[in-house]
């Protein structure tokens, strides 16, 4: 098979990069997490509507990533797959068969 193809790591390095860049939002040098982790008594019982669809857009996103990991996946499978059942080409068959 042709070693030209990108590198699925690759692709999926850059779309967790663009999920950083994507939810940076400037929140300082502070605990990005700190609100995630803070106890449930000090939080306001409902989400703000902003919140909300952060929360949204952040799950979708997450999950549009594991999306991508798992065709990322499956095209290595594919490709090894290929690459065992592949036939030699005549090049190498001429080789394998004078030496």
């Amino acid at each position: 098979m042709a070693a030209n193809r990108p590198d699925p790591g690759d692709f999926l390095d850059m779309a967790q990069r663009m999920l950083r860049q994507l939810f940076d939002d400037g929140r300082g040098e502070g605990e990005p997490w700190a609100d995630a982790t803070r106890p449930a008594a000090r939080r306001n019982p409902e989400p703000s509507a902003r919140e909300q669809r952060e929360n949204l857009t952040f799950a979708l996103a997450t999950r549009a990533v594991e999306a991508l990991e798992d065709l990322a996946l499956n095209v290595a499978a594919i490709r090894q797959r290929l690459e065992r059942t592949a036939p030699e080409p005549p090049a190498q068959q001429d080789a394998a068969e004078q030496g």
